[in-house]
């Protein structure tokens, strides 16, 4: 069993490993973009640190939806040339929509598990009531309640 536990971690170290070494190159390739990048995806990183869970989903979610929204500003960015990466930093307009969409994917996780315990509630309610009903109608067309 200990044996299992420390290949897992292993294979989790070489994952980051990876990641990591993916991140530099980008940096190293692209210096600016990855630059905006880090600043559009900042409460997603941060995100992504904070979250303890396994399987980090708040992060991830957080993660998604920022991603979503940092397509247009590097688009943009790309068409521009890579010089007019601070001048597009510097305008709230750009890193305002990245940062709302973590907000909202944030917002989800809060939100859409409560939602699908009232849905599931509802139903389980709703189908209990049905099924007294029906014992009911049981209990009275086979004469049980007589006893």
């Amino acid at each position: 069993m200990a044996r299992k536990q420390a290949v897992a971690k292993e294979k989790g170290r070489g994952i980051i490993w990876i990641q990591g070494l993916a991140c530099g190159a980008c940096a190293a390739v692209a210096p600016m973009a990855s630059a905006m990048l880090v600043v559009l995806l900042a409460p997603a990183i941060v995100a992504v640190l904070v979250d303890r869970q396994p399987g980090r989903p708040v992060g991830r979610a957080v993660l998604l939806c920022g991603s979503a929204a940092c397509v247009g500003p590097l688009m943009t960015f790309w068409q521009m040339g890579g010089g007019a990466g601070f001048a597009l930093l510097s305008d709230p307009a750009v890193y305002g929509p990245a940062w709302s969409a973590c907000a909202a994917g944030w917002l989800l996780t809060q939100l859409l598990p409560i939602g699908i315990r009232g849905v599931l509630e509802a139903t389980s309610r709703s189908r209990s009531a049905r099924l007294r009903a029906e014992r009911e109608r049981l209990v009275r067309d086979w004469g049980l309640g007589d006893q």
